[in-house]
């Protein structure tokens, strides 16, 4: 548990909706992200955490029966209502990700988009993550990947490819392998060889296994199997362009992805 908490202490840090946990966790959450940003300036998301606040401690939590949710504008006003009819949630909407409240249909263009350019300093000190690139280049996106997964190799080697034009965040997420996957994710991202480690990631190797860094934050890869509600990951890899258009697995055509409008 202690290891759990410690985790979506640092996802929730990323995003807001990672604090969907039981009522528990949450208040531990909200406590240690009122510790780490004491000295920090408030962000958007801890102006709206701390007006959610204002309501009072939270009682508990539990799952709505929605599949679907639709934004509505009307003459005086806007709202959200359930594909069947059955919910409607009349009040402000704020898109914590985009940092703005949603008025009006207007304000949903690129809503769809995942903006990890706003979380870009989380992910790097948060996560396990390696870099694919010219490091001198503007980072291109995000590829969130199983270290256990065929796909996953073949999709890096695809990705090698354009190291020359691109730079890539690679994100090591264990949620497929099970426990094969967070093993391998430890000993590379623990590797002491982190571009030997990198080599290993591409082409399924461990070379870089055999001399481990035993001072690692191995809570970055603990934190990987609890990012997937946090980015709308439903497959692996995933991708993320800088600009937030996303990719739920490798493009067949990666080219046309990477330039599409």
């Amino acid at each position: 548990m202690i290891n759990k908490l410690k985790a979506l202490s640092a996802i929730a840090l990323i995003s807001f909706s990672a604090l969907a946990q039981d009522a528990s966790e949450v208040l531990d959450v909200v406590s240690e992200i009122k510790k780490q940003e004491a000295s920090e300036s408030k962000s958007y998301q801890q102006e709206i955490r701390e007006g959610l606040e204002k309501k009072g401690a939270i009682i508990g939590i539990r799952e709505i029966p929605v599949t679907k949710l639709y934004f509505v504008e009307a003459e005086l006003g806007s709202y959200l209502v359930t594909a069947n009819g059955r919910f409607v949630v009349d009040g402000r909407i704020v898109d914590v990700w985009h940092r703005k409240t949603l008025k009006s249909l207007a304000d949903l263009e690129g809503i769809d988009r995942v903006p990890v350019n706003n979380n870009a300093k989380q992910i790097d000190d948060m996560l396990a993550t390696f870099s694919i690139g010219d490091k001198e280049k503007p980072r291109s996106g995000v590829i969130f990947v199983d270290p256990t997964s065929e796909y996953t190799l073949t999709s890096l080697q695809k990705l090698i490819e354009y190291q020359d034009e691109q730079r890539w965040t690679v994100v090591l997420t264990p949620l497929i392998g099970g426990s094969n996957a967070v093993d391998r994710s430890r000993r590379l991202w623990c590797a002491k060889d982190k571009e030997q480690a990198l080599l290993d990631l591409i082409n399924g190797t461990q070379e870089s296994f055999s001399e481990i860094d035993e001072d690692c934050d191995e809570e970055r890869v603990l934190a990987g199997q609890y990012i997937n509600n946090v980015f709308g990951i439903e497959t692996l890899p995933h991708l993320i362009r800088e600009d937030g258009l996303v990719s739920k697995g490798f493009p067949l055509d990666f080219e046309k992805w990477f330039e599409k409008e």
